[in-house]
Order: structure tokens, then C-alpha cells, then sequence
């Protein structure tokens, strides 16, 4: 008797698990958003036109960026979206190097990349209407 108050107790929690809609919820954020946006504007359009459009959004501070680095920043970001890395994964890494500051005592990252791109941190910022492009982004804890 018991065994079957158990038997149809779990079955019976069995059913209501199995019914249960899954969600998972999903965490937006700028970056992610702008992963997005991106993603599916490249797909019509080519990554130069993209990022030409993008350059001029954020004040120029994109071409200073790859001008200072010598690489096509907005290149490399959309192609390691189009491989396979989710916004999310991006906004990870971004994360990830946020904390590898933190921890290195790195702390006016900004400044030192702002004085060495000609002012790009300052021009993305300025064009995003923000004081901090980590918080702005939702990669500072």
C-alpha cells in the first residue's frame, strides 16, 4: 500500500514536471543587442558599409581605434560573431578582460587606451552619451 502512495506520488510529480513549460530566460544588454543588430544587418549588407556606419555613429572612434591597433576591429568582431560566438560570448569576453584589469591593478585602462587611440574611448563615449564605456556596455560588475 505504501509503495503504491509512493509509485503514484512521483509519478504523479513526474507529470508536472514533464508539463512544465521550459523558458530560459535571456539576459539583454547593450552588447548584446548590438551583437544582434549587427549580426543580422551583415548578412544583407557588407561588413565595410557596416562598419563605415558604425564609425560614424560613435564619433570616429572606431577607424582611430584600428588606425592606433592596425586592425580592423569591427572586421574581427563580425567574424568572430558569424563563427559561431553568440552576443553573449562576446559580452563575456568582454567581462573577462574587465576582470583581467581588475586584477592586474589596471586601473585607468580607459585613460591609458583613450591617450594612446587619439581619443577613440572618449569619441565612442561622447557619441553613447556616457562617462563609463564598461558600465554603459554591462561588462562592469
Amino acid at each position: 500500500m505504501r509503495f503504491n502512495v509512493l509509485l503514484a506520488s512521483s509519478l504523479a510529480l513526474a507529470a508536472v514536471a514533464i508539463a512544465a513549460p521550459i523558458t530560459n530566460p535571456v539576459s539583454r544588454s547593450l552588447v548584446t543587442d548590438l551583437g544582434a543588430v549587427i549580426s543580422k544587418i551583415e548578412e544583407g549588407a557588407g561588413i565595410t558599409a557596416i562598419e563605415d556606419e558604425l564609425d560614424k555613429a560613435l564619433g570616429g572612434g572606431i577607424s582611430k581605434l584600428e588606425e592606433k591597433l592596425g586592425v580592423s576591429f569591427a572586421e574581427d568582431f563580425l567574424k568572430l560573431s558569424n563563427s559561431g560566438a553568440s552576443p553573449g560570448d562576446l559580452q563575456a569576453v568582454g567581462k573577462g578582460i574587465y576582470y583581467l584589469e581588475e586584477g592586474l591593478g589596471v586601473n585607468a585602462i580607459d585613460k591609458f587606451l583613450d591617450e594612446e587611440t587619439g581619443g577613440a574611448i572618449t569619441s565612442i563615449e561622447d557619441a553613447l552619451g556616457v562617462t563609463d564605456i564598461e558600465s554603459a556596455l554591462g561588462i562592469a560588475p
